[in-house]
């Protein structure tokens, strides 16, 4: 009897590499980036995006040429996509997406790019990625006023999303703002914040106000000398509660 042994051997399929990734921009608002790249066999046939598992866009290079830019515009947003090929036969390339919010965002999106080659092999790439409705407080900001030789009123400002609210100490001791209030800034698209402490010198202790929304931002403090200072150890602190988080 003869026994006939047979290997068979599988040529593993690789899938096209996607990354995805956000930054915010001052002024503007979210960029998002989906930037790819496929085996250097391969041939770019499409690249689709999503919304929230919903497409809304689509780049055929065989169709739309090495780029293609859409601007989509609603109440709240607009979204601007430019994508384009860096590569022959779109072997890599980008989309990069503009998300400008008009009023103030509250829910994250999740953003989904998926790549497709062409045949025979029809290689797939896909990534979400979700952005989070988050820009950590701006260093808060303290002005005083002297009232009279120990009485003092100051003024804190920050600005984020969502809206920090800004938390008062003397010494050790948290105390109640005398008043807060925010308001959406349409240039910076952040909510601006701004809140005002009064009180009566009695000690040596330090007044700090620290802006917050889910991260700590840095403070800044009015200490006993009647001077508004940003010290070394706050905004150490601040920086490692932002690595942190």
């Amino acid at each position: 009897m003869r026994i006939l042994m047979c290997l068979l051997f599988v040529s593993p399929v690789f899938s096209i590499n996607v990354d995805v990734h956000s930054e915010w921009k001052t002024d503007l608002g979210w960029e998002v980036t989906c930037a790819w790249r496929t085996l250097d066999n391969d041939t770019l046939q499409s690249v689709r995006l999503y919304n929230n598992g919903q497409q809304f866009m689509i780049y055929r290079p065989e169709k739309h040429g090495p780029s293609r830019s859409e601007v989509f515009r609603a109440p709240d947003r607009a979204m601007i996509i430019n994508c384009e090929t860096t590569m022959e036969r779109g072997r890599a390339g980008r989309c990069v997406l503009i998300l400008e919010p008009y009023q103030p965002p509250t829910e994250e999106f999740t953003y989904t790019c998926e790549v497709s080659g062409e045949r025979p092999m029809f290689r797939i790439g896909k990534k979400d990625y979700t952005v989070k409705v988050l820009v950590p407080p701006t260093p808060a900001q303290l002005t005083a006023t002297v009232q009279a030789p120990a009485h003092v009123t100051l003024n804190c400002t920050s600005a984020g999303l969502p809206a920090p609210g800004i938390q008062w100490t003397v010494g050790k001791t948290k105390v109640e703002a005398d008043f807060t209030e925010r308001k959406w800034n349409v240039t910076s698209k952040l909510w601006d914040v701004w809140s005002s402490f009064s009180y009566t010198r009695t000690d040596n202790s330090a007044v700090v106000c620290t802006p917050e929304n889910s991260v700590v931002g840095v403070p800044a403090e009015y200490n006993s000398t009647g001077r508004v200072v940003g010290t070394l150890l706050y905004i150490i602190c601040g920086a490692l509660s932002l690595l942190l988080r």
